[in-house]
């Protein structure tokens, strides 16, 4: 069979059935850029490594492919709807999955931040531009609910793993960047671990030294994965400092640097604008903790100024390492 047949040679194009139209029908436009969707999809797939994400997309790839069928036999004796509720289900299933992942945004995104969530946002262009010919053919066809919808929330789910994509290349630079700018190996998992022992110890040291400086504090320990491992409000604490010295903690054992140090890295170059992602604080008061020089979890501190928080913090740090070495001084 040829590749060409010299049939369009004359701007006619034939829909789902064999009926012809010309090139400048809006089904031709809509089932068109459903393809250029479709293509610019895969050309996104192709550079991206997550085996998971690379399935879903492949998904998606398939059902355009219905979608565009559905378009292309509007009008026509061969006229099916082809998108389903469980096709628009699936996307909104993706979506919340990832949403629980990536940090809340509190800005526009510049897109290019990685060649997958730079192809990512192209495919989104052109998933809303079949939308809005799929909205102009509402006006002369009886275009199904489900096809309209499965765009619209097509393009969101495109932009979710866009920042997903984002979000996974911020922390492998970051782990990088801290590592080779402190001289420091990336973390190696070991069989030390914090435990609600020591995090009881550490808790008892930053509400000793608070109070010495008469200043109440909310005190977090976190362990090397930043999953809370203990949590202190000391009386007439500020309330704001719950989700602050978290926020330190966090952001002390995911960057593997004090909250300080994150802070002048984060003001120019590779590092700039981290503190815009959820959870991540970058002014004094976060620390992580070491054990055999391996990081093992953070304490974070807050409810003074900043030279307050880091005061207790590294007064704990200080009692943290010398149990560690000489075992708990009563």
């Amino acid at each position: 069979m040829k590749i060409y047949t010299k049939t369009g040679d004359k701007g006619q194009t034939s829909l789902l059935g064999g009926s012809r139209t010309s090139k400048s029908d809006l089904r031709v436009w809509s089932y068109g850029t459903c393809d250029s969707a479709n293509s610019t999809l895969g050309f996104a797939r192709s550079f991206i490594k997550d085996e998971e994400i690379k399935t879903i997309i492949f998904k998606i790839q398939k059902t355009l492919f219905e979608a565009g069928a559905e378009l292309a036999s509007l009008g026509t004796d061969k006229f099916k709807e082809r998108i389903v509720k469980e096709d628009i289900d699936y996307l909104e299933t993706v979506i919340d999955k990832l949403d629980m992942i990536i940090p809340k945004l509190n800005s526009f995104i510049v897109p290019g931040g990685t060649i997958e969530s730079g192809a990512l946002d192209v495919a989104r262009t052109k998933v809303r531009e079949a939308e809005r010919y799929i909205v102009e053919l509402c006006e002369s066809y009886d275009v199904s609910a489900n096809l309209s919808k499965y765009f619209n929330r097509l393009s969101d789910v495109i932009y979710t793993i866009a920042r997903y994509e984002d979000y996974k290349n911020v922390l492998v630079k970051v782990k990088a960047n801290v590592a080779e700018a402190l001289g420091q190996k990336i973390y190696r998992e070991g069989s030390e671990k914090m435990n609600s022992e020591l995090s009881e110890k550490i808790i008892k040291s930053c509400i000793k030294k608070a109070m010495q400086i008469e200043v109440p504090m909310v005190i977090w320990v976190m362990d090397e994965h930043g999953n809370p491992v203990m949590f202190e409000r000391m009386d007439g604490s500020l309330l704001a400092s719950i989700e602050i010295a978290k926020g330190k903690a966090y952001s002390a054992v995911a960057f593997k640097l004090p909250t300080h140090e994150l802070n002048e890295l984060a003001k120019n170059g590779e590092l700039y604008g981290i503190n815009n992602l959820e959870n991540v604080i970058t002014f004094g008061g976060g620390y992580p903790l070491k054990i055999n020089n391996l990081i093992v979890g953070a304490v974070g501190v807050s409810g003074g100024t900043v030279a307050q928080d880091m005061e207790v913090a590294t007064y704990a740090v200080k009692k943290f390492e010398e149990m560690i070495s000489y075992g708990d001084q009563k």
